[in-house]
């Protein structure tokens, strides 16, 4: 093997004499190869990190951080700042999923280093850039993937001048640690590093031919020294792996080493076992023979699973070598075969070579042969010592030995000597590892002493390896420690240390002052204590309290955990108890495990990951859903990342649960006997009423238009007999027709209110009952005006006036952004803002003995509120309170001033400090603005309208059926000027429904919102644009091949409150707050995302689009409007009669009619288009579906006669029609059904404001499947594709998606927990 001073001299000679080869490869979870990177690509690309370092400024000395997601993309920040001698410092990324806590850690690392620039990706920079600014890391994010890239040619002059290093310079910064405590980083030169490359290919003879498999982490010092740096040195090949694609699928690494016949390959010990493990439960075998070197490092090895590894891969038993190092010998010490002692202590190689001594130390001399002693280390391998800390650099690198020249570098291991051979006895430095991932008691333990120093004594807690999986604590009580007010510190600090390091506590033992064991020179003494932990010896004088172990037994169910102190008490007979308890930490009470068996099995094992336990996508929404009911807290959507097992999950339940709000007695009811024989209608008489009823509705919209026709027929009249100059004057007042109407319209739903209804008062009653048609009546024609009248009114005082006129007590300083139903039960205090619809009644499912109920109750809304969630009638929310998004206070719910409430059912989530403020003048000059502002725009349209009309009736051919094709181009010709006039003033799109049911679905609508300022992608599929970007804020969204249904997006108006949206898909209906990111995530519908997210498992789609696949469903659609064309015929030839009379009477009832009919021809059209999706072939449904969706969006918003067929008999035998199956009862209450052909409503069903649907989409495609519902959904459920809801009463705000119970079982390997160094 070639000799090389630095590694830049290895990575320039191979790039010269073999430029071509191969010499990284990495592979996705399926072993399919991903990237490849040769030498000359390397070169290439790190030259032009070089260049860009150069340009910001950066010099020699200068320190960047390199915090790349796993990949290839990391060596060219790595060797392009080698290259110019700025040193760059190894660490693990921040999780975006967990910036809170690891942005502070980042921050310190940086600030340790002095560094001003981080390498990353594009993608991963874009969100830490953002990230950084908001935790103030004075670190800029630099994306190093997308550089432009110069080929080498020495016949050109190069950007800088190039620099291979000197063996002194420092080459990297290893961190080796760092979360409360001050991170520490070693400093390796060019020399330490270069030595430690030729050792190890020396070692297990690495050669060109060579050729290593490897998945650990590249911030390991393992992965990064012994896999990407010992490669380049030796000029072989190396094949890797995410680590996190490992643990998902350990076979995963024998698959890598089998199909590529690696001959290198090394873990820890807790890989092989996995492997191991998983290969028993596969029945699997891969055959090793192939590997020359299977080597064990970073952790202790067990001498079992070496023989195992022997005799089940098939690997010869001296090719298995033991390793040992530290990064502060840059990785390698010695290594040699894995031979055991009497001792079952695994060999680790000599301890002498001509560049390595080792020796065993006790109380500063040289301990005798095979006693144990700390191990001392001298070498050129040796770093040169941790960056900016000289003392703790001295007493760690610069330790004397007496007989000895020269300085010893003190590892802190525990180890002995026996014939030349070193045998390491204890952990590295204390150091905890979980699955590989290194965890450092003292931030354990300055974590608990800084949360709990007013209780224990800081200095004196001890945190240690207790289990394989698990860790142990003792803390020490202070003198005045107070019992009896503090009988729960053990599980409070087993719930802290749960949430604050993502590790399960198995037993906390609170001791008296001045127990705890300490050496001469006041350090812990960690074993001891653990040893007196575990075997249970500490003295019951020397206890306060314990949180007592759990019985590690799979096959068992976890026993019952107990806080004890100094006495013994006699447990209770039962096991059931209040969760949660005061002794819940590490158990999984009945409650908890109940609710998972039934989600993911019965057999679940609490210490495995949710991959593991076989949790799907799906069950992950119903275990979301089931926690917010049982347990009040609304979990995560990344949760299976944060909380990586149900133990995991639990602990963190336990300290999370939230209070949920007292509720008040119900309302004394009046007499109401609405079941009585006396009162109650059949259901043959309900339907003849609702039938008459709904033509009632009808002739009152049509009524309401009278007014306006007469101000229209008056104006045209007087332009005809005007002289030229004189018509201008009249026709001024044409656009106020339309104001006209939302007024007289307004007026009439005030008068019906009064007149049939009179007021809303608490009481109850049947579904079968006059009391029920009366509030049918209202209630109908209420829903009718707010989806023509009051979507205009919003936001200002003109909606303010008509709720007072309908009954509704409203502070004038109230913002009402929300419809409002039962009026009078509605009171809402002043500078409360409502932003969500407010309804003071709640359906009850039928029983036997009675029909279907409903129940009212009023809802109180105090000052200075935010109302973004749903309230249940009876609700009180107290003054500065707050409801957010996708929550519901459960009836009679009282939430106390200040508070914020979150979930469904809403529990008490904390304070609520941001109260709204209002000033009432400017509050009114901006209702009348915007009153002006829709009343110019009425004006604009007008005017466009008018040049339209003027130009069809020139251009149009004169026939019979010439005035439908004018209407109907009128209307979309006219938007479509008026959304040119938009993008000049990105306000809003100015009448962009009439543009809807003609390019609902379009990429039309990217065009428009990308000239208003939307960056998003054509391979991005955007459903329903128009009612989720507002062109004003479009500036604020990044979209990348990525599925968007109808969500709500909180966008800002500030650069750091851009949402990006990169390769996922969100679920229906969620909620996105401002400045997220969502990147390589599934979001599941109707979620609340607050904070980033980021799946690294998830991969990336390649997705492109071809000129069919843009062209195919626009044709499709527009073929779809001619259709729609036609099926105006039979309507306008009826209306065109009826307008022929002279007689007023004649005309509105022909114009009922004419409405009647074009509903009806509607439905036969709509059932239509659903066959036609349902048969085509499932590559064919993908295009069409968006056009489905359209016309069923625009069938339900554009033939309100439909919303009044809403909670009549009526509705469920147009369900049938349209083919859904209807075997009982179905009271139907509005938003959306989908599929009417998959939908099945079994027994008395009533949906309440629910969307049901056969299918779910998002962006991994489309699925149609039948959907089963029963019982009553209350508002907000969202049952899709393959649901089951067969719950009595189900929701609000519940998600129901496909059930997993017919499919067959997916082999799932264990979840995705991070390995650090």
């Amino acid at each position: 093997m070639k000799i090389f001073s630095t590694i830049l001299e290895a990575i320039s000679h191979h790039a010269t004499e073999t430029p071509d080869k191969v010499v990284f490869t990495w592979v996705d979870k399926k072993c399919y190869e991903q990237n490849k990177m040769t030498f000359q690509q390397l070169e290439d690309a790190s030259n032009a990190v070089a260049a860009r370092l150069l340009k910001l400024g950066c010099q020699k000395g200068d320190r960047v951080m390199v915090a790349y997601p796993f990949g290839l993309e990391f060596l060219a920040g790595m060797f392009g700042a080698m290259k110019i001698g700025v040193i760059p410092c190894s660490i693990y990324p921040p999780n975006p999923n967990q910036l809170k806590t690891e942005m502070p850690k980042f921050r310190g690392f940086a600030e340790d280093a002095g560094a001003k620039y981080a390498l990353s990706t594009n993608m991963f920079a874009t969100g830490m850039a953002t990230a950084s600014i908001i935790y103030k890391t004075g670190v800029t994010w630099i994306g190093t993937d997308k550089l432009p890239i110069k080929k080498c040619d020495a016949n050109k002059p190069k950007d800088y001048e190039l620099y291979n290093g000197e063996p002194n310079d420092i080459c990297f910064i290893q961190y080796t640690s760092g979360s409360t405590g001050k991170p520490k980083g070693v400093m390796i030169t060019h020399h330490n590093l270069a030595e430690n490359c030729r050792e190890i290919g020396a070692s297990i003879n690495l050669t060109p031919t060579s050729l290593t498999a490897s998945w650990v982490p590249q911030y390991h010092d393992m992965g990064l020294v012994g896999g990407f740096m010992a490669t380049l040195y030796a000029g072989d090949q190396l094949v890797m792996s995410s680590p996190l694609d490992f643990l998902t699928k350990p076979l995963l690494w024998a698959e890598l080493i089998e199909k590529y016949r690696a001959t290198h390959t090394c873990a820890p010990n807790f890989a092989y076992a996995l492997l191991l493990k998983r290969l028993k439960q596969a029945n699997r075998k891969y055959d090793w023979s192939c590997v020359k070197y299977a080597m064990f490092g970073a952790e202790p090895t067990q001498q079992s699973v070496v023989e195992e590894v022997a005799t089940t891969l098939a690997v010869k038993p001296e090719n298995i070598y033991n390793l040992y190092g530290l990064a502060e010998s840059v990785v390698w010490l010695t290594g040699g075969p894995a031979v055991p002692d009497t001792e079952d202590l695994v060999c680790c190689g000599k301890v002498d070579s001509p560049t390595l001594k080792i020796r065993i130390v006790q109380d500063g001399k040289e301990a005798e042969e095979g006693h144990v002693g700390t191990i001392w280390v001298q070498s050129p391998r040796v770093a040169a010592g941790y960056f900016g800390q000289p003392v703790l650099t001295r007493s760690t690198f610069s330790n004397a030995l007496p007989n000895y020249e020269g300085t010893w570098l003190d590892t802190g291991d525990l180890g002995k000597v026996v014939d030349g051979q070193l045998y390491v006895t204890g952990r590295v430095k204390d150091v905890i590892i979980i699955n590989g991932k290194n965890y450092y008691p003292t931030d354990v333990e300055l974590s608990v002493d800084a949360t709990f120093g007013h209780i224990v004594r800081p200095g004196r807690t001890t945190a240690f390896q207790y289990r394989e999986d698990s860790i142990g604590i003792t803390a020490e009580s202070r003198k005045d420690f107070d019992k009896s007010a503090n009988k729960d510190l053990a599980l409070q600090i087993a719930n802290h240390v749960s949430q604050a390091h993502g590790l399960f506590v198995s037993e906390v033992v609170v001791l008296k002052p001045g127990v705890t064991p300490k050496t001469t020179s006041g350090k812990l003494k960690r074993n001891e204590v653990r040893q007196a932990t575990v075997a249970g010896d500490w003295k019951t004088s020397s206890v306060v309290l314990r949180l007592q172990p759990v019985e590690n037994d799979s096959n068992k169910n976890p026993t019952k955990q107990s806080c004890s102190g100094e006495t013994d008490e006699e447990e209770p007979e039962s096991s059931e108890h209040v969760y949660p308890s005061e002794c819940n930490a590490a158990i999984l009470p009945n409650e908890f495990q109940s609710m998972v068996s039934t989600i993911i099995g019965a057999h679940f094992d609490p210490h495995k990951s949710w991959a593991e336990n076989g949790l799907t996508s799906l069950k992950s929404a119903e275990l979301t859903n089931r926690v917010e009911e049982e347990f009040h807290v609304v979990l995560p959507v990344n949760f299976e990342q944060l909380y990586g097992t149900p133990m995991e999950l639990h602990v963190f339940l336990a300290a999370s649960e939230g209070k949920i709000f007292p509720r008040q007695n119900k309302y004394d009811q009046p007499d109401s006997d609405w079941n009585s024989s006396r009162s109650r209608l059949s259901k043959l008489q309900l339907g003849v009423i609702q039938s008459l009823g709904s033509a009632l509705i009808l002739l009152l919209v049509l009524t309401s238009v009278v007014p306006s026709y007469f101000l229209a027929s008056w104006v045209l009249d007087q332009c005809a007999s005007a002289e030229d100059g004189e018509c201008q004057i009249f026709w001024v007042l044409m656009p106020l027709a339309f104001p006209l109407f939302l007024l007289s319209f307004s007026l009439v739903v005030v008068l019906f209110k009064l007149g049939v209804l009179g007021k809303y008062l608490p009481r109850q009653f049947g579904l079968l009952s006059w009391d029920y048609i009366r509030w049918w009546f209202v209630d109908r024609l209420v829903e009718v005006w707010e989806s023509i009248v009051g979507k205009f009114l919003l936001e200002t005082k003109f909606i303010w006036i008509i709720y007072w006129l309908l009954g509704a007590d409203l502070a004038w300083s109230a913002k009402i952004e929300s419809y409002i139903r039962e009026f009078d039960l509605v009171k809402v205090g002043s500078n409360a803002a409502i932003a969500h619809p407010l309804k003071c009644r709640k359906f009850s499912r039928s029983t036997e003995e009675a029909s279907p109920k409903m129940t009212f109750y009023p809802i109180v809304v105090g000052k200075n509120c935010k109302v973004s969630g749903m309230i249940g009638p009876g609700a009180q929310i107290g003054d500065g309170s707050k409801v957010e998004k996708l929550s519901a206070v459960e009836e009679g719910a009282i939430v106390p001033n200040g508070a914020v409430a979150r979930g469904s059912p809403a529990y008490n989530a904390g304070p609520f400090e941001q109260h709204l403020q209002s000033n009432f003048l400017a509050d009114s000059l901006l209702s009348v603005f915007k009153m002006v502002w829709a009343i110019s725009e009425a004006y604009h349209f007008f005017a466009l309208s008018s040049l339209v009309h003027f130009t069809l009736n020139r251009i149009l051919p004169s026939w019979r059926y010439g005035g439908v094709l004018h209407w109907f181009l009128l209307f979309p010709l006219t938007s479509f000027l008026a959304l040119l006039t938009s993008i000049a003033l990105k306000w809003l799109l100015i009448a962009a429904w009439a543009l809807i049911p003609f390019f609902g679905q379009s990429k039309l609508w990217h065009f428009i919102l990308f000239l208003h300022g939307l960056d998003a992608d054509m391979t991005s599929t955007l459903s329903h644009p128009y009612t989720v970007f507002f062109p004003s804020k479009v500036d604020f969204v990044k979209i990348r091949c990525s599925f968007v249904p109808s969500s709500t997006l909180d966008l800002g108006t500030k650069a750091d409150s851009k949402i990006e949206i990169i390769n996922s898909s969100i679920g229906y209906n969620s909620n996105l707050h401002a400045g997220v990111k969502i990147m390589k995530s599934m979001i599941p519908p109707r979620s609340n995302v607050s904070d980033s997210v980021c799946d690294w498992n998830h991969s990336d789609k390649s997705r492109t689009v071809s000129s069919l696949t843009l062209l195919l469903p626009e044709v499709e659609q527009q073929l779809l409007n001619m259709i729609l064309f036609f099926s105006i015929v039979p309507s306008y030839e009826i209306g065109l009669a009826a307008t022929k009379s002279s007689s007023l009477t004649i005309v509105v009832l022909g114009l009922a009619l004419a409405v009647a009919v074009q509903l009806f021809v509607w439905i036969l059209l709509t059932k239509a288009v659903e066959q036609i999706l349902l048969i085509l072939p499932h590559y064919a449904q993908q295009g069409f579906f968006g056009i489905y969706i359209n016309h069923v969006r625009q069938f339900r918003a554009g033939n309100w006669l439909w919303m009044v067929l809403y909670g009549t008999p009526m509705f469920a035998s147009c369900a049938r029609f349209m083919g859904a199956e209807v075997s009982g009862d179905l009271w139907y209450f509005g938003n959306s059904l989908y599929e009417y052909s998959k939908l099945h409503f079994k027994g008395s069903v009533i949906v309440d404001s629910s969307h049901v649907s056969g299918h779910y989409i998002d962006r991994n495609g489309l699925a149609i499947d039948d959907t089963y519902v029963s019982g009553l959904l209350h508002p907000g459920c969202y049952a899709s594709a393959g649901a089951e809801v067969f719950g009595p009463e189900n929701g609000p705000w519940k998600v129901f998606l496909r059930s997993d119970s017919n499919k067959d079982p997916v082999d799932v390997e264990l979840g995705s927990n991070a390995i650090s160094q």
